[in-house]
């Protein structure tokens, strides 16, 4: 591979347009195939990173290239490598995120799938003529009204009474997207907080109707999906298994890739822009729905504890540890390794000192996860990183430009690189202003793509 042709490539596309990455209009933003099964944070642009995966596999003399996203998230970049025929390999802490990303990349035959789909719409009509068992957790009654709570514990029961793991997951998928539209949280925002009284207490909407057109539109996205796969000839076993390989790891990344052995020679992902507590809270977010289904139909390794509390979740995530006693010399070491980051520090200890620990915390994490990666990358592997540069008492933090001094530590050159604005990206428009418990901020508008290459590979 040639790093001068990847440049090249990408830098084609960049000039073809002054906004061609900003995917604006419904047809270029459009979340065709599976991409669009639920709802999660901060969800990536599919046509975009289809055409990143055109370049970057145009370029790769490997004949079967294993794809890798450490922060699966919705499994946005998974599928487009499985329309690619990949090896493709997720990882995410989020059990969430690892339940929509095995659901999008099972294959199930399209009219097995209708079969299920006709005896849960029929089990959930009879049972809604029944006595309700209600499911029950730790304040529920706050987060959903008694009509609520009666009609997705109908749904809930029934789903459960598949014996398809894989079936049941696609299920769970649409569930979820439920549990969101009806509980009683205000939709503003990732995090949990609760609607007026007035709003509850007027609260008129049918969970069931709500899952059935739901489940309905789910299963039309599928099918177009198993289409698009059948016609590229990559389905096997009588159109019951995708042709190649395809794992989904609930773990964090750090310690997984520490521990692999394998080797991967694409990378494409959005890593998380700063801690979950002061950006897109992912685990509040996920946490709910996490909460209504059995959580051992995602991954044998769920731990309870995860969603036990609402900030479980993003406590396991990168920077999620950054109390003043956590912030140790050793984690304090990463500010030597950029220049922009030291820099920063010393703004954010000056403007917002009490945020500083944040900062520290999540690039010290963010070095080692980068430590971990590179050392699983095949020389001449490609790396491509959307990237969002976050504000800390109203001062942008340049996540691009520390990401690129930090690489320089593990072998990684920088190819090139360009930005696009966020038209449609799903992320509230104000996050809290962190140097002030009585302000607000923007959020932020632009996204940075970052192209690297492992060392080992030729101009």
């Amino acid at each position: 591979m040639s790093i001068g042709n990847l440049r090249s490539k990408f830098n084609e596309l960049t000039l073809i347009s002054a906004d061609h990455w900003d995917y604006r209009g419904t047809s270029k933003s459009a979340r065709d195939f599976v991409h669009g099964l639920c709802t999660y944070p901060a969800m990536m642009v599919p046509k975009m990173q289809r055409e990143i995966l055109d370049v970057c596999v145009s370029q790769i003399e490997k004949n079967a290239p294993t794809l890798l996203d450490p922060f699966a998230g919705s499994g946005t970049i998974l599928v487009e490598g499985m329309l690619k025929g990949l090896d493709i390999v997720g990882i995410d802490v989020n059990p969430l995120a690892v339940l929509l990303c095995k659901a999008k990349t099972t294959i199930i035959d399209p009219n097995i799938l209708n079969e299920h789909v006709i005896a849960l719409k029929t089990l959930i009509v009879q049972s809604n003529k029944k006595e309700v068992n209600p499911h029950n957790f730790n304040g529920i009654e706050k987060w959903f009204t008694n009509k609520a709570i009666r009609d997705l514990s109908i749904i809930r029961n029934a789903i459960m009474k598949d014996n398809d793991i894989t079936i049941r997951r696609f299920f769970w998928t649409a569930f979820c997207e439920i549990v969101r539209m009806v509980s009683n949280s205000r939709d503003c925002t990732y995090k949990l907080h609760i609607k007026e009284k007035s709003d509850i207490d007027n609260y008129d909407k049918d969970a069931l109707e709500l899952f059935s057109s739901t489940l309905d539109m789910n299963v039309k996205k599928y099918i177009s999906f198993y289409a698009a796969l059948n016609d590229k000839n990559l389905l096997r076993n009588n159109g019951s298994a995708y042709k190649h390989s395809v794992s989904i790891v609930l773990a964090d990344a750090t310690s997984y890739l520490k521990h692999s052995r394998k080797k991967y020679d694409l990378i494409i992902t959005s890593p998380p822009y700063g801690d979950n507590h002061t950006t897109v809270s992912y685990g509040q977010y996920s946490v709910m729905p996490l909460r209504w289904i059995d959580c051992y139909d995602i991954d044998e390794s769920v731990d309870d504890e995860v969603i036990s509390t609402l900030c479980a979740i993003d406590n396991v995530s990168l920077g999620g540890k950054s109390s003043k006693k956590s912030i140790t010399a050793k984690r304090k070491k990463v500010i030597s390794k950029s220049i922009t980051l030291k820099k920063q520090c010393d703004d954010i200890e000056v403007a917002a000192n009490k945020q500083l620990n944040k900062l520290i915390a999540f690039y010290s994490d963010y070095d080692l996860f980068l430590k971990s990666i590179s050392k699983k990358m095949s020389p001449g592997a490609i790396s491509v990183w959307t990237l969002g540069n976050r504000t800390i008492a109203k001062k942008e933090i340049y996540m691009d430009k520390i990401m690129m001094e930090l690489s320089e530590f593990y072998g990684l050159s920088f190819v090139t690189s360009f930005t696009r604005r966020i038209i449609n990206k799903r992320m509230p428009e104000i996050n809290a202003y962190t140097g002030s418990d009585n302000d607000q901020q923007t959020t932020m508008t632009t996204e940075h793509i970052l192209v690297l290459v492992k060392e080992g590979t030729n101009e």
